[in-house]
């Protein structure tokens, strides 16, 4: 065995004749990603930057979301005051647009600067999946796609996903907790592996035959044509370097955490009635904190509320009379507003829950939060809720990995994307070439 310094590869074994040993976990390799209780003891060169990119929508009331003045000592405002002890840790940035938002199809738009839903749009690739092809091999799963609502929605007036692959597909959102755990930690059985090997050959063998059609008539194509077959190929290509990663980690041990108390499913399912929204949202929360601190993950994407039917119940629990579309086209009804804005603050609440839990986790000489960028976003904006300028953001932690927050800074008139193109150079990851389409031009230099 090898006794120089630097860490063992994560699974290492002893061979012999005739038979191969896993190595039991040592103090000498890499702590990070095997279990939750040890994931915080690695070297400062071991810890990952990740991003997590959040969107709710239909926006909120700005009237008092959005602070009056700037700096690091602004005056916090009643929607953020549940931040209020996570201060240093956010910046509020005002004023960014997106041209092809507003009304209720942002969704599409939020992470990708696309046309949202407009037929004449050439769909793209969103952020989340270009951090994904150039950080993602490093993970079990290269990114994670979650929503209130789970699948791609596609075809309807709003999707499921902010998700979208280079070939312009949807990617389905998941939006059960307690599948999201199976899925990142409840160990494979051998029945388990055999159905997941099998599969993997079943759909080689789909697209080997898709794909040998397809080429059978190309030649009999027109040029648009043969654009969307080129098109068809890359979508192609995305699913068997997808299969490939999946392959790579199949018989790797899937770290060991202790499974939440889910208690009733039915009350965790935002498709079925009853859902108990608190819980719900905190055990996301709570499993997005888990995916990142065992390192299952660097990349995540969350569609926590949606536009128009927002799926989340807007907190009927606690005596709201009105659903959140409803709120939003208040007509100055100040009952309305008074509505509004307890629940803008009682999904802030729920936020800063999420950022205590990435703080409390330990990572080197600081913490989770100080490591991961998460943004609060919508493509909604504050002066009027479907409006696609002064759209509210808010960039919280990776103090430690580069961003110096300010408190409150105004970029008036300033893309969406300039966010997205900061957390890239954060990331050290190269801006692709048409990075949303155009849908930025610059970085918000001051918390850089």
């Amino acid at each position: 065995m090898n006794h120089s310094p630097s860490p063992f590869r994560r699974r290492a074994f002893l061979r012999g004749t005739g038979i191969t040993l896993a190595l039991p976990w040592l103090e000498t390799m890499s702590v990070c990603a095997r279990g939750a209780d040890t994931a915080g003891g690695m070297a400062a060169d071991e810890i990952p930057k990740r991003s997590v990119f959040c969107m709710w929508g239909l926006g909120l009331n700005g009237r008092d979301f959005t602070p009056t003045t700037t700096g690091p000592d602004y005056e916090i405002t009643p929607i953020l005051q549940p931040l209020e002890r996570h201060r240093r840790d956010f910046t509020t940035v005002s004023g960014l647009k997106l041209t092809h938002s507003g009304g209720h199809g942002g969704d599409r738009t939020f992470l990708t600067g696309t046309n949202t839903h407009a037929s004449s749009s050439k769909l793209r690739v969103s952020c989340d999946q270009e951090l994904a092809d150039a950080i993602g091999h490093q993970t079990r799963y290269s990114s994670l796609t979650l929503g209130i609502r789970r699948g791609t929605g596609f075809g309807n007036p709003q999707d499921n996903t902010l998700s979208w692959s280079r070939s312009g597909t949807p990617i389905p959102a998941e939006n059960r907790p307690h599948v999201l755990f199976d899925k990142l930690f409840r160990p494979d059985t051998a029945d388990t592996l055999a159905e997941r090997e099998a599969a993997f050959a079943r759909r080689s063998s789909v697209l080997d035959s898709v794909r040998g059609e397809a080429r059978a008539f190309a030649d009999r194509l027109g040029k648009v044509d043969r654009e969307k077959l080129d098109e068809y190929f890359t979508g192609i290509r995305d699913l068997e370097k997808q299969m490939q990663v999946e392959k790579t980690w199949l018989y790797e041990p899937k770290p060991s955490v202790d499974a939440p108390e889910f208690g009733d499913e039915q009350g965790l399912d935002p498709t079925r009635s009853g859902l108990d929204y608190r819980r719900y949202q905190r055990l996301m929360y709570d499993l997005i904190t888990l995916a990142l601190q065992t390192d299952s993950t660097r990349v995540i994407s969350y569609m926590a509320r949606m536009d128009n039917s927002d799926g989340t119940g807007a907190f009927k629990g606690e005596g709201n009379p009105y659903g959140y579309h409803e709120m939003t086209h208040h007509g100055e009804d100040p009952d309305k507003l008074r509505w509004w804005t307890k629940a803008d603050t009682w999904y802030m609440e729920e936020w800063a829950y999420f950022l205590d839990r990435l703080k409390s986790v330990k990572e080197g000489d600081g913490t989770l939060l100080d490591h991961t960028m998460v943004v609060w976003g919508s493509s909604g904006g504050t002066i009027n809720a479907h409006n696609n300028h002064h759209l509210p953001a808010i960039l919280c932690g990776g103090g430690g990995i580069g961003v110096k927050h300010q408190g409150h800074v105004v970029k008036e008139n300033a893309y969406l994307g300039n966010l997205w193109q900061t957390m890239f150079g954060v990331m050290d990851v190269p801006v692709p070439k048409n990075f949303q389409g155009g849908e930025a031009d610059g970085v918000i230099g001051e918390i850089i």
